[in-house]
């Protein structure tokens, strides 16, 4: 993938980290849309496929390692690779992103140099892929070659703000751009238009300007918007008053300096406060993890059209980004980027289009509920079951305490209601709450009878005292600590790392 896409990148390459003078004058940009608009042929307002592709209609899914500074292939659990983008439309009902591969030609798939030649070199290849619905599956894959119009979208800025779990949303200040390198070779027309208005001679010496549009005055020049009809999903709010879009155009020529490639670098930057809405998954409640979904599409134009990128420079923000760790309440601990096949009614289940999901992983931090919810609670089931300690014909005094106890289990219950949302399921706290509520009910029933039997038969009185004393507090500690136990193996996906060690991970 990386070959194929070499000449793309070094042009994105060479943009990142070659200074760019401006002059911030606006004449030449001024004359360079009333070029466009006078310029008869108008390729540049078309979507042309101008990146070749040559492979099997799939790429392998990759990370960033920060620590070494490149990519790498990602694995699952079983140590096989992981298909990630699917840029080919025949193949987008029957492969997705994140299936696993398992043998090439009835061989393990390792990606190693033998195999890697053999996915180089041949026209048709026999796959055995793995889904988690529908289980192995074999497809035999023809090379295919054809060009595909590529977006480069790149994350600058991200702020969480809020998360909402009872309301199943979280809001978020995103910083973003779609971007498009228009290089002449693809748009000669484009660039020779540019070459001339903001690529220009400055007494003697070759000069550039950067030109900075608005939304209306970049639709005017008629070029196609990198961004056009990329969206993002599950959004429920939008700040309009801080919502901003502008386009920058920033023009590379060698004649300007030997290091740079003729092109057009054109962005199109947004800027705004998003309301997302947001799955959580609370079973492990308290000691949660979650993640926060950001995913982008394209709107408009399927797979064989249009393909969406990640750049770099964005693995490098996140990874600095998650280092930050300014969300409170929760520890970041990481990031997913993944892409996937987006299919609308529109396309009719046979079309699919570009799709990417950003993850923020999170994990909450549940000191603040160890400590002002659980073990007050405990403390209140352990002056519950001290009643068993006082004599038994002390029947006031005894339901004084267990009915109190009560009443405060009941209080702490209205505190935890009010922060998460009516779930058909009993989080980890709530099972602790619901053993607590029949522990704190047990020492008043064992009142009743202790006082009643200690009439008729007061040894029987006294063994179910003694019971109480010696296996009360003991079993309901014992019966919180099962239940995290179980929970951490029942749901290790989303279990927090402090307390992963118990379902053995």
């Amino acid at each position: 993938m990386k070959k194929k896409f070499k000449i793309y990148i070094s042009l994105f390459c060479i943009i990142l980290f070659f200074p760019i003078k401006s002059n911030a004058a606006s004449v030449q940009c001024d004359l360079f849309v009333k070029t466009l608009l006078n310029n008869p042929d108008r390729g540049y307002e078309l979507l042309l496929g101008d990146v070749p592709i040559n492979d099997f209609g799939f790429a392998l899914q990759y990370d960033w390692d920060p620590k070494k500074n490149k990519t790498y292939y990602r694995k699952d659990k079983s140590g096989n690779f992981i298909v990630g983008k699917v840029h080919s439309l025949s193949l987008g009902k029957e492969l997705k992103s994140g299936n696993s591969i398992i043998k090439i030609n009835d061989k393990k798939f390792t990606n190693s140099e033998e195999q890697k030649e053999l996915l180089l070199k041949s026209n048709k290849v026999k796959f055995e892929f793995f889904d988690k619905e529908k289980g192995n599956f074999i497809l035999e894959l023809e090379r295919k070659e054809k060009y595909v119009h590529v977006v480069l979208i790149n994350i600058e800025d991200i702020s969480i703000n809020s998360i909402d779990q009872k309301q199943a949303v979280y809001e978020a200040r995103f910083k973003y751009d779609f971007s498009k390198v228009y290089s002449k070779a693809a748009y000669e027309n484009l660039y020779n238009i540019a070459d001339g208005t903001i690529i220009f001679d400055d007494n003697g010496a070759w000069n550039i300007d950067v030109c900075i549009f608005t939304e209306e005055e970049f639709k005017n020049s008629r070029i196609l918007d990198p961004g056009f009809q990329m969206d993002l999903l599950n959004i429920t709010s939008k700040d309009n008053d801080l919502f901003n879009v502008h386009y920058k155009i920033t023009p590379y020529a060698k004649k300007y300096s030997p290091d740079n490639i003729d092109s057009l670098y054109i962005q199109k930057k947004i800027e705004g406060i998003f309301g997302f809405r947001n799955n959580f998954n609370l079973r492990a409640f308290p000691f949660d993890k979650q993640k926060l979904s950001f995913s982008i599409v394209d709107g408009r134009y399927n797979l064989d059209q249009r393909n969406i990128f990640i750049s770099e420079r964005t693995h490098l923000f996140l990874n600095e980004f998650i280092q930050k760790d300014d969300i409170p309440g929760w520890n970041m601990t990481g990031y997913e980027l993944n892409p996937f096949q987006y299919q609308t009614a529109f396309h009719m289940k046979k079309n699919f289009s570009d799709g990417l999901k950003l993850d923020i992983l999170i994990e909450r931090k549940h000191g603040y509920y160890i400590f002002k919810v659980i073990l007050p609670i405990i403390l209140i089931l352990m002056v519950c079951w001290s009643v068993v300690w006082i004599h038994p014909r002390e029947l006031e005094s005894r339901l004084t305490i267990t009915i109190v106890c009560l009443l405060s289990l009941i209080a702490y219950n209205f505190v935890i209601d009010a922060e998460l949302p009516k779930l058909e399921y009993l989080t980890v706290l709530d099972w602790i709450i619901l053993v607590s509520y029949i522990y704190s009910a047990i020492p008043n029933f064992l009142t009743i009878a202790s006082f009643r039997f200690i009439k008729t038969n007061e040894q029987l009185s006294m063994k179910l005292e003694s019971y109480g004393k010696r296996y009360g507090p003991t079993s309901y500690v014992a019966i919180v600590i099962f239940i995290i136990f179980l929970n951490a193996n029942l749901n290790p996906e989303n279990i927090g790392a402090s307390i992963s060690w118990l379902a053995g991970r």
